[in-house]
């Protein structure tokens, strides 16, 4: 079964010498993670009212009755016992396509596979903090007689690390295009991957399909300075999918050749607006691959790649000290003015009245914390300022400005890669309710006839805040209009 570790951070690890490691993943279920995750501290309350009518006796029950749902964010900062169980998800789903399990078979153990980082590229310099082995260094010391100059060791904590040394001279719009094109990148990146690997395995590019297939799955993180760059596992298997084996040619050296050059080729162009030229994005060159392996000064496991993976799905912002909400105005969508249609063919334009034709919510406020650097401040206000521009509005950048611009999703796979999380989440739905089948008896609500209709409405209450330390029981259902007859 999966455990939990000392820190209660990330699941332990799952044996690899197990029989059936579908069936110890399904171990790691409802009465497990629910339990350590906590509540909910966004519930979102519903009312439902059941009605069921009997087609034969045309008796008709109504019955009413208060409901709290998870909110099922990932984000850590928001909720951190949904977020717990995404992550948990999250490492089950790396974990399967790494070594098995979910319906996933366990020779894709043997596959190649590769954990590769794609990073973003530089946008000038910036206060840097300890190296990677945890060790000081100092920051950005002056080696010619111009350029900025920080010869301080910056501290973990320190919150200048990952803003510029010169806000006057950093390149603050083409920092946010990257983040509203990073999605863009990465599928240029995978069209790439597939051509070069072809060429690097003496495939021809058309029939490579019937020789292989590459699987991923990646996340995006923030880095200290706001961008955006990509953690990935890549796997090549046979033409059919995980169940078939790759062909010689198929070895992770090649694999490894094809994504250095497809890292290095693709690119995306931003549209052009008034006073701001197109241009090319790229990834860094500071391309990182490694492969999978237990043994070596560089040994990286499948454990570690899942939790590393999972880690990271329920980050967003943060890192750079500025987790905000939505900062656009639900009436008009950040335009500012909304449309009145008169019904004579005519329509008139005005002032939002919510937001006053700033095209911005209360929200905006959250900018003024102290806890807002002056660096992420100016990648929001540089999101709202390019998003008014009709020529990037495809970007709609003013709808993500909060995200500093990033409109992609934070983790994604490829279809043949594993399982998905709504497989995972139903599993666990259903696991849950056999044990409350067990525990209470079958629910008779579960148990009508197939003489009687059953209509479920549901309405929206609200959602409100709790502690996420407090244990809070469910409100008891409430039954009115039994019995009667039409």
């Amino acid at each position: 079964m999966t455990t939990r570790t000392p820190d209660r951070d990330t699941p332990g690890p799952i044996p690899p010498a197990s029989p059936d490691p579908a069936a110890l993943l399904r171990n790691a279920t409802a009465e497990t993670l629910t339990r350590t995750a906590g509540p909910c501290s966004q519930q979102i309350r519903l009312r439902r009212t059941r009605t069921s009518i009997n087609y034969i006796t045309g008796e008709l029950h109504r019955h009413h009755e208060v409901i709290t749902a998870r909110c099922d964010t990932r984000r850590a900062a928001r909720c951190p016992s949904c977020s717990t169980l995404y992550k948990y998800d999250t490492y089950n789903l790396i974990a399967a396509g790494l070594r098995g399990g979910k319906n996933t078979p366990p020779a894709v153990s043997t596959h190649p596979r590769l954990f590769v980082t794609l990073t973003a590229p530089s946008f000038g310099p910036v206060h840097l903090g300890p190296a990677k082995s945890g060790h000081l260094r100092p920051c950005h010391p002056r080696r010619a007689g111009h350029g900025p100059d920080c010869r301080t060791w910056h501290r973990p904590a320190d919150p200048l690390i990952g803003t510029p040394l010169d806000p006057d001279t950093y390149d603050y719009q083409g920092h946010v295009l990257f983040n509203a094109t990073a999605g863009r990148l990465w599928s240029r990146f995978t069209v790439d991957l597939r051509r070069h690997l072809a060429e690097h395995a003496g495939i021809p590019r058309d029939n490579l399909g019937d020789h292989m297939t590459v699987s991923y799955a990646k996340v995006a993180e923030y880095q200290a300075r706001g961008v955006i760059h990509y953690h990935a596992i890549i796997r090549l298997d046979g033409p059919d999918g995980p169940a078939s084996t790759p062909p010689t040619p198929a070895t992770a050296s090649v694999l490894e050749d094809a994504i250095r050059s497809a890292a290095h080729s693709a690119a995306i162009s931003t549209p052009a607006a008034p006073g701001i030229p197109a241009r090319t994005l790229r990834f860094g060159t500071q391309t990182d691959i490694r492969p999978l392996t237990d043994t070596g000064e560089r040994a990286l496991t499948d454990t570690a790649v899942a939790r590393y993976i999972a880690k990271y799905a329920t980050k967003t912002t943060e890192t750079t000290g500025a987790e905000l909400p939505p900062l656009t105005c639900r009436t008009c969508h950040a335009t500012g003015s909304i449309t009145r249609d008169h019904g004579t063919g005519r329509s008139t334009s005005a002032f939002c009245p919510d937001c006053h034709g700033t095209g911005r919510r209360d929200t905006w406020a959250a900018l003024l914390r102290p806890t807002i650097s002056e660096h992420a401040r100016r990648l929001v206000e540089t999101c709202w300022h390019l998003g008014g521009m009709p020529h990037l509005s495809a970007l709609r950048l003013r709808q993500w400005a909060h995200m500093l611009g990033f409109r992609g999703h934070v983790s994604t796979r490829s279809r043949t890669y594993s399982t998905t999380l709504t497989a995972l989440r139903q599993e666990r739905t259903a696991h849950q309710a056999a044990l409350n089948a067990a525990a209470f008896g079958p629910d008779p609500q579960q148990e009508e006839s197939e003489s009687t209709l059953v209509i479920n409405t549901w309405h929206y209450l609200g959602q409100h805040t709790t502690d996420p330390t407090a244990r809070a029981s469910p409100p008891a259902p409430t039954t009115s209009g039994a019995g009667v007859r039409r």
